[in-house]
């Protein structure tokens, strides 16, 4: 697919999501007027036609194709350009020392993105500037941006992210599925199938409840769809796409870092292992957003540069794929800072999603060129270019840090953390030594490298 043959329908979702609000405060006068029984025959008629427009869609994107878009591997692999592969074998001598930078950073770029994702620039311009701290950030926020007690993932609060009241990495599902994806490999390895995949996820990943406290619950989007449709007994193959419009969405690639981890200078096998997770519940450039991300992680771990990385990481998807002709054209701009990449990216891309696979790894690909080795500045100019900013400050924040070791990022990122996780994973505790979890990331490297080698 080519950018120029995309044409967005135009609509309002406020509009829309106002008529919603109309239909269900109709429902409440209805009642309220002694038809009770007669307004909900026209609710329920009004939830049915959604679910009949719902399945129209999925079958209308299911059956479409693209020859440059392929959603095999075979396909995929086919029609990548020349790349390294492999760019080395067995575990360099600085290998722990770069995996705790990019484990770090990962949990860095999360925490300081996640107080305000998906809030405009100029939102989180002036909330920066009504609690007079640096901007972008340089640090992470003084002050909860909403109610501090409310509920942040099951187990934390607001409050959690702020300087001042972390006691570990506060939980974030794009921390969790870092995790997940240890699990996985820990458990199948590098072998696993989707039913490993889905058998994961039942047994060691809450939900949380369907009502309006949204932050206690466990995952979001095409991840929730997946896992509402698994605990209703479809298969994998059917419960990662059955009513879910989030297959060219970022998700699959937050879930990539841990491939990259477990094959450091090895970016085909990373991408093949992210593949074959993303593909549970994303088609496309969903797919190849997670397969890219994944092989550049791998990468850094083995070159200098993010751009090196970059550069390696689109030799793993399709040339002439959405993706790839963004991240493309994303390294060949010119920008000085945040405010300016955001303007070139929503100049080309206005209509697309603002979560979607594409958008955001551009914001991180910009982030990267625009701070280079400075973790400050690739952490703080990325999350500040918004859209899902946690997502997005994580994946920067976890290539830099492979680039450039732990003992390169400033303290004020890491020491707040107390060496620990907070989590919400079924079969744990509430807190995961950090140190812990890299050395079992180490032994999976270690390991995969003695198998291939």
């Amino acid at each position: 697919m080519k950018l120029q043959n995309i044409q967005y329908e135009p609509f309002s979702q406020f509009l829309l999501a106002e008529k919603l609000h109309d239909v269900t405060r109709y429902l409440q006068v209805a009642s309220e007027f002694g038809e009770k029984d007669e307004g909900k025959q026209i609710f329920d008629r009004f939830q049915r036609a959604m679910d009949t427009a719902l399945d129209e869609f999925q079958a209308l994107v299911l059956a479409a194709g693209d020859a440059d878009e392929p959603d095999d591997l075979p396909s995929i692999r086919a029609l990548r350009p020349d790349g390294p592969r492999r760019l080395s074998r067995g575990i360099g001598a600085d290998y722990g020392e770069r995996l705790r930078g990019a484990f770090y950073g990962r949990m860095a770029g999360c925490t300081l993105g996640a107080m305000l994702e998906f809030q405009s620039v100029d939102c989180m311009k002036n909330w920066s500037e009504h609690f007079g701290d640096p901007w972008p950030p340089v640090d992470y926020w003084r002050h909860p941006m909403q109610d501090p007690l409310a509920p942040h993932y099951i187990v934390g609060k607001k409050l959690d992210l702020t300087r001042g009241h972390m006691d570990a990495v506060p939980p974030d599902d794009d921390t969790i599925y870092t995790l997940m994806g240890l699990l996985i490999l820990e458990q199948y390895g590098m072998e696993f199938t989707r039913e490993d995949f889905a058998k994961t996820y039942l047994r060691y990943l809450p939900v949380g409840p369907d009502n309006d406290r949204p932050g206690e619950r466990g995952c979001w989007w095409g991840e929730r769809r997946m896992m509402r449709n698994l605990q209703q007994g479809m298969t994998i193959g059917e419960a990662g796409v059955t009513r879910n419009p989030n297959l060219q969405n970022i998700a699959a690639w937050t879930r990539a870092d841990s491939y990259g981890y477990a094959c450091p200078g090895w970016p085909e096998k990373a991408a093949e292992l992210a593949y074959r997770d993303a593909s549970v519940n994303h088609r496309r450039n969903g797919v190849y957003g997670s397969m890219f991300m994944a092989a550049a992680i791998a990468a850094a771990f083995a070159v200098d540069t993010a751009e090196e990385a970059v550069r390696i990481g689109l030799t793993e998807i399709p040339k002439d794929c959405l993706f790839a002709e963004g991240v493309r054209w994303a390294l060949e701009q010119s920008f000085s800072d945040y405010r300016e990449a955001y303007d070139l990216v929503w100049a080309r891309y206005r209509g697309m999603f603002n979560g979607s696979a594409l958008t955001n790894a551009l914001h991180v690909v910009m982030g990267l060129r625009i701070g280079k080795r400075d973790f400050t500045k690739v952490i703080g100019e990325t999350i500040a270019m918004s859209g899902d900013n946690d997502c997005t400050g994580a994946t920067a924040g976890s290539i830099a840090g492979a680039l450039i070791g732990r003992s390169q990022i400033p303290a004020n990122w890491t020491e707040p953390f107390r060496g620990r996780m907070h989590i919400y994973l079924n079969e744990h505790g509430e807190y995961l030594s950090i140190e812990d979890v890299c050395g079992r990331f180490e032994a999976l490297a270690r390991k995969f490298a003695v198998q291939e080698s």
